[in-house]
Order: C-alpha cells, then sequence, then structure tokens
C-alpha cells in the first residue's frame, strides 16, 4: 500500500497534492501505513479513505478503488450510519467512538452482501490547519465475523443441549478443534479440565501441562486481582463476564487475551481470543498521538518564541547600537562604566535572542561539511572545563563515522549546553560518554516523520535522571528543574531547534537514579569535509568618503545604524523602504553600496530589492542585515548577511568585505 499510496495522484482528490498536506497528515499516513493492524484514515470534509495492507482484507472488492475514494463512495450501503458517526468526530461534537462486535449488512464481492461483525474504534486526528482543528479520523478496525458466530453457535448449543446433544456434541467437537480461539472448561479452584488445540499452539504449553498447572502460575501477577474478582462475579451468578489479561508462553513471554466466560454446574466455559497485536498497535497508536501532541506544542511555542525575538533584536539594536555611539563621545570614567554597564546588557540580551531563534530555527546557520572525530578533539578541552575535575568525560567516534553539515558554532554551543545539563545532574560527581553511531531512520521512528541515513551523536550521563512526566517538557524554553539562579532553562532549547533547523531530530531517555541519554541525530553528509582557512581582518575605515544607501523601515533602528555608519566615515543616504531606494538610484544617486534590512513592508522586502539590484545595477554591491527568519532565506541566496544586532567592528568589517568583493550577479542567485 505505500507504494499504491506514494504513486496515487492525490491531486485529483480531495485531499489535494501531497506535497501540500499538512504535517499532521503525513504524520498519520506513516503510522497507517507502519502499522500491521488494520488501520485507515478518513480525512478532510469528504473522510477520504487512505489505508494500509492489513486493512484491504476489511474492503474486499472495494480495493483497490477506494484508495482516496471519499467516504460515502467507498461505504454506501452502510453510509448512512457511518457519515454522521463520522462527520460528528470531525467536527469535534464527540471525542471518539468504540464499539465492539457491530454488525453491518456489507457489500464486498461483486453486488453480494453478506452479515459481517467488526470491532471498531475512530479517534480524531488534531490538525491545527483544519477548520476545527480536527484534520480526520483514525479508524482502528478488526473483522470478528468468526468469533461472533462461533458464540453464537456455542450459545445455541447450551441453550439446545438436551434437544440435540448428539448433533451438537459433533457440531462441538468440530468447532473445538479447527477454532483458533482458546476454548476452555475449568473449575472454580483454579484449574482447567479441558482445553482445545488452540492453547497449545498460542502459549506453546501441551494440553497436560495446561491442566496440571494453576492458574496463577500461568496469569501475569500484574492481572490477579481483576482476573480474581471476575471470577468472584461468576460464582456470584452473572451470566456472563468479559475481561483482559496475559497468559505466559512456554518461552516465558507473554501473550494478551480478552475473555468471555460464563459459568454452569460449578464449571467455567471459557473463550480467549489472542489480542496482543491488537494492544500493541493501541499502544503505539497512542505514543504517536503524544508525540504528535507534543511536536505541535513545541511548533506553536516556535512561532511566539520567534517573533518575540525579532522584535527584542530591533530593541537591542537600538540600546547597543547608542551605547557604542555614545562611548566614543564620553570621557567620565562614572559615565564610562554605565555605558559599558548598558553594553553588557545589550550582550546578554543578544545572547538571549540568539538561544530563542535556536529554538524557533528561524537563525541563519552556516553549515560547513565536519569531521566529528576532529571536531570533537577541537573542542575538548572547552567540554572538559565545562564539566567538573570529578566527572570523567570519554569520547568515542569511530574513524569512518560519516560527516555532517553542521553550523560549528552553534553545534559546539550545543555540545557545551548538554555537558552543563550532565554535570548539574551530577554533583557529586560521576561520568559523561559521547558516542556516536550510524542510524538510519524511518519516517515512523520520531515525530519529525524524517528518513534516511543519520549520525546518532549521544551524550549520556550517570546522574540523577528526569521523572517521567517532565520528560516531554525539556526541551521547552525556559522550562528548568534547576533554581533559577542556576540558568535560564534555554540550554535544551537551543539543541531542539538547531537540529531541528539542520534536518535532524533529538530524543532523549532517561530512567530516575540511572542517567540520561540525549541523542542528535545528525543527517549524513555525502560532501567532502571542509577546510578550515584563517581570515585577514579587513580594513574597517571607509575610503574617500564612500556612500552608503541605508534602507530600514524601522525609524530608530535607522537612526543607529545611520549614526553607527556615520562614525565609521561614510556618507549615508536613507529610505524606509526598496521602492524609494530604486527611485533614487534611478534619479542618478551614486552610492558606493547597499545596505538594507530584509523583513520590511511593501511591494519589495530586502531579498527582492537586492536581486533587482543584481539585475539592473550589477556592479552595486549589497549587504543584508535581520535578527529573523528570513536571514535563513537570504543566506541561500548568495547575498551576504549581517546578523542583528551588531557591534560597530563587525558592521566595519562586514562592511569592507563586501565592498572590496566582487558583487553577485543576477544569474548567480536565486530566483524571486
Amino acid at each position: 500500500m505505500a507504494r499504491r499510496v506514494a504513486e496515487l495522484d492525490w491531486s485529483a482528490t480531495p485531499v489535494g497534492a501531497r506535497k501540500d498536506w499538512s504535517a499532521s497528515l503525513n504524520v498519520t499516513v506513516e503510522l497507517v501505513l507502519a502499522s500491521g493492524f488494520p488501520m485507515a484514515a478518513r480525512w478532510g470534509p469528504e473522510l477520504v479513505s487512505i489505508y494500509n495492507d492489513a486493512y484491504r482484507a476489511i474492503l474486499g472488492d472495494k480495493h483497490p478503488d477506494a484508495l482516496g475514494r471519499p467516504l460515502r463512495e467507498v461505504w454506501t450501503e452502510i453510509y448512512d450510519e457511518l457519515g454522521p458517526l463520522n462527520q460528528a468526530i470531525l467536527v469535534g461534537e464527540r471525542p471518539a467512538s468504540f464499539e465492539a462486535d457491530r454488525h453491518w449488512r456489507v457489500r464486498r464481492h461483486a453486488d453480494q452482501y453478506e452479515e459481517a461483525y467488526f470491532t471498531i474504534c475512530y479517534s480524531p486526528v488534531p490538525d491545527s490547519t483544519a477548520p476545527h482543528r480536527i484534520g480526520g479520523v483514525l479508524v482502528s478496525c478488526v473483522e470478528t465475523t468468526e468469533r461472533v458466530r462461533t458464540e453464537q453457535v456455542l450459545r445455541r448449543l447450551n441453550d439446545t443441549l438436551e434437544a440435540e446433544v448428539a448433533q451438537r456434541t459433533r457440531e462441538r467437537d468440530r468447532i473445538w478443534q479447527v477454532s483458533e480461539d482458546l476454548l476452555g472448561v475449568s473449575n472454580f479452584d483454579g484449574y482447567f479440565i479441558s482445553v482445545n488445540p488452540a492453547w497449545t499452539n498460542l502459549l506453546g504449553w501441551s494440553e497436560d501441562e495446561i491442566k496440571q498447572t494453576h492458574v496463577n502460575d500461568l496469569r501475569h501477577p500484574d492481572d490477579a486481582a481483576h482476573s480474581i474478582a471476575g471470577r468472584m462475579r461468576l460464582a456470584a451468578g452473572v451470566p456472563t463476564v468479559r475481561m483482559e489479561n496475559r497468559l505466559r508462553h512456554k518461552d516465558g513471554s507473554w501473550r494478551w487475551i480478552y475473555w468471555t466466560m460464563t459459568a454452569e454446574n460449578g464449571l467455567i466455559y471459557t473463550i480467549g481470543r489472542h489480542v496482543t497485536a491488537e494492544k500493541e498497535a493501541n499502544a503505539t497508536l497512542q505514543r504517536a498521538q503524544e508525540q504528535l501532541a507534543q511536536t505541535q506544542k513545541l511548533e506553536a511555542i516556535a512561532e511566539l518564541t520567534g517573533g518575540i525575538a525579532h522584535d527584542f533584536n530591533n530593541m537591542l539594536m537600538v540600546v547597543g547600537g547608542n551605547a557604542q555611539l555614545l562611548q566614543r563621545h564620553i570621557d567620565n570614567p562614572r559615565d564610562q562604566r554605565a555605558i559599558e554597564a548598558i553594553e553588557l546588557a545589550a550582550a546578554r540580551g543578544e545572547s538571549l535572542t540568539r538561544q530563542l531563534l535556536a529554538f524557533s530555527r528561524r537563525q541563519a546557520l552556516n553549515p560547513a561539511v565536519v569531521d566529528l572525530g576532529q571536531r570533537l578533539a577541537a573542542v575538548r578541552d572547552v567540554l572538559t572545563s565545562s564539566a567538573r575535575g570529578n566527572i570523567e568525560l570519554t569520547v568515542d567516534i569511530p574513524a569512518d563515522t560519516w560527516p555532517v553539515a553542521v553550523d560549528v558554532a552553534e553545534f559546539e554551543l550545543a555540545l557545551v549546553n548538554m555537558i552543563v545539563n550532565a554535570r548539574d545532574a551530577m554533583p557529586d560527581g560521576g561520568a559523561i560518554a559521547i558516542r556516536a553511531k550510524y542510524a538510519r531512520l524511518r519516517a515512523h521512528d520520531t515525530p519529525e516523520a524524517i528518513s534516511g541515513a543519520f549520525v546518532a551523536l549521544s551524550i549520556a550521563d550517570t546522574g540523577t535522571g528526569i521523572e517521567a512526566d517532565i520528560l516531554p517538557r525539556v526541551f521547552e524554553p525556559f522550562f528548568t528543574t534547576k533554581g533559577r539562579e542556576h540558568g535560564t532553562g534555554l540550554g535544551l532549547s537551543q539543541v531542539y531547534g538547531f537540529i531541528r533547523q539542520s534536518g535532524g531530530a533529538v530524543t532523549v531517555s532517561s530512567r530516575l537514579g540511572e542517567g540520561t541519554t540525549i541523542t542528535l541525530y545528525l543527517p549524513r553528509s555525502r560532501a567532502a569535509v571542509g577546510q578550515e582557512t584563517e581570515i585577514r581582518p579587513p580594513e574597517e575605515e571607509a575610503r574617500a568618503s564612500e556612500t552608503i544607501l541605508l534602507v530600514e523601515d524601522n525609524a530608530e533602528v535607522q537612526e543607529v545604524a545611520a549614526s553607527l555608519l556615520e562614525q565609521l566615515g561614510y556618507r549615508v543616504c536613507r529610505t524606509s523602504d526598496a521602492m524609494s531606494a530604486l527611485g533614487l538610484l534611478a534619479a542618478g544617486e551614486t552610492v558606493d553600496l547597499v545596505f538594507s534590512d530584509i523583513v520590511m513592508p511593501g511591494e519589495l522586502d530586502g531579498l527582492g530589492l537586492a536581486r533587482r539590484l543584481a539585475r539592473e545595477y550589477p556592479a552595486l554591491p549589497v549587504l543584508l542585515t535581520t535578527g529573523y527568519a528570513a536571514a535563513a532565506i537570504a543566506a541561500g541566496s548568495g547575498f551576504p548577511i549581517l546578523r542583528k544586532p551588531y557591534r560597530l567592528a563587525t558592521l566595519a568589517r562586514a562592511l569592507r568585505d563586501v565592498l572590496e568583493a566582487k558583487p553577485i550577479a543576477a544569474e548567480d542567485t536565486l530566483p524571486a
């Protein structure tokens, strides 16, 4: 089915082209296709069907035409019941639906109708892009026709036993021999008197071994209380008792059994259906839903923090820039200290916004292909100093470990953040181990649904561990189990955002008293490892009154930036939008460089202005600046970028680099 789903032209269906599918739909489809349990997704207002291989038997001849078809076309004969039920879940009028042994008269083979029974579970799938924030309905379905008919036969046998003993005995014996369900007769003392061959097939024990073993020795200890209570209900006269418990296989493993029991003349008659696969599938589904909810929560937090960080960067630009301007005009030592304090606070604020942007995956990264063994060897001393003397740090990176493409500075910051976290979890000392190995991920292995070849870099400590109920929150910004004096709670947030922005994933596992392991899944790079080159400091001062055209929509930031440029010796022309800048150039204004913000209102943003200048004024250099998500786009466009907030020296070097470099031709940039 995975192949059929991949090859189907979804643009011809109500759910639209696959490239436009929401993250929730993609995760749900991957979950359905990966399951060995009969599952399907009904998506969108039309309840379009997407199902897995195990579900095909339920469809019969409706497969393969059912794939991508609305529910009303797939199950036309029972749509009057299915339609309202699914629509109610889709619009949030009911949370979910579960029904065992539901009877329907269906047409699955040519034009023949048949009576069939199904145990169904319908669950809403959250999707923030859907009208009611519910994208579709997740269907788990098991056909129980054979079991229901078996139970019906057994009930009829019990009702008419005296009148038709011989005939019914032959029928019962036949069913007894061929049934895949566990059929048995036991006494109230806890011993089985008779069992059918299915017991041996499922549990590995011989019939004699089962009869000689007390039920307490077969049943899982954790299931004893409710199982004994069920037997007491039968003894009290309850006609039928249903329950689930686990029985031990001869090899020591456990099997989940769903029991239907009745009692007569001091004996208990049981029918047990093997439901281990269903239990595991439901557990997998629950974990996937929890992971999906947590991922959506982190995405929402990231959206909020990214916007806050952008605005905060502009404020820091004004504060820090003015402080730098004042510093050169103040001689009083006391005032100098005050200016230095302002600059220090601005620098701390810049560090904070950098971590927020890292979490929200909205900062510019400069990835380079690196050898992890060489990189970790280069920062070994930094990592060792980040730990304490009573903590043993070991690094095991095999020589043949695949290269990866990462922003080196952010990667090293992530390592330090994890080492510091591990250190704080071991106040009395311990050990930290950094290891790397190959990993191949499938889409359903992680909530991010990434797949391919990865390097799994793990950082494991022997610390106190993390409680299970707070483990899902460790990547949230400002969440920390330490006191306020021990950090901001942004360390692991930076790790999460950096790894996600780098195309990877991060997982954390922990047990109280046994330590914590954080694993970074870094995409394998097939490019050659890059060589680090020495950078010669450029000249910082302007030459012969060079002119800069400053394009900045924020008036306060524009004022600070212009003052910094003038302090460096440049002549400055100012505009607040791209179209005004083009108008100045068209009017004959002579400039040596255009210095433009990226995020601006109007017909053109900064990146659009740069592309147009590359076409119309190919000899005119352009330097872009931003503190927001567009930085990542600009970095990929070929234009140089200066991240806000910037210091005077950084601005000076960036300007000289661009002025002395070859301008970017229009054909070298990405299309608008």
